[in-house]
């Protein structure tokens, strides 16, 4: 089972490794690479694609596809139906597959590139491994694209 009711621990726990990550991307990446390091083709187009848009209404619904059908789809994707199908391939296959495809259709060109969405694909994959189940990566997934959008 995939979902079940929210659990406390499990949401308090997803929030410290928010928080966690969320120094790390912030601070720590900037640190090791001596800059902020740029993000993917797919950021860029994120944010060609803001620029343009001048009606609230499409603005509205391009952020509700960024903070809710995106993480969805992302994670019953990657998370959900990889990580279930690479299950007779071995843990280390089953937990790394996932976070190495999650990274690559983020179109990153730059070792810190690399390194950021490799981040951010293992920790989502922390969360499913720990929590055990996938609604609590799709919170985090959210959660960070809302925080994203909103920076």
């Amino acid at each position: 089972m995939f979902f079940e009711r929210l659990n406390s621990k499990k949401v308090g726990m997803s929030v410290i490794i928010f928080v966690i990550t969320w120094l790390f991307l912030t601070f720590g990446l900037p640190a090791i690479f001596g800059h902020n390091p740029l993000t993917g083709s797919n950021q860029h187009a994120i944010d060609t694609i803001f620029n343009h848009l001048t009606n609230w209404w499409t603005l509205l619904l391009f952020s509700f596809n960024i903070v809710v059908i995106g993480p969805i789809v992302e994670e019953v994707y990657f998370r959900g139906i990889m990580f279930e199908e690479a299950k007779p391939l071995g843990r280390i296959v089953q937990i790394l597959w996932p976070t190495l495809m999650f990274a690559l259709v983020h179109s990153p060109s730059t070792l810190e590139q690399w390194t950021t969405y490799l981040t951010a694909g293992g920790v989502l994959m922390t969360v499913r491994v720990v929590t055990k189940k996938l609604q609590y990566s799709i919170m985090f997934h959210s959660l960070h694209n809302l925080v994203a959008l909103l920076s």
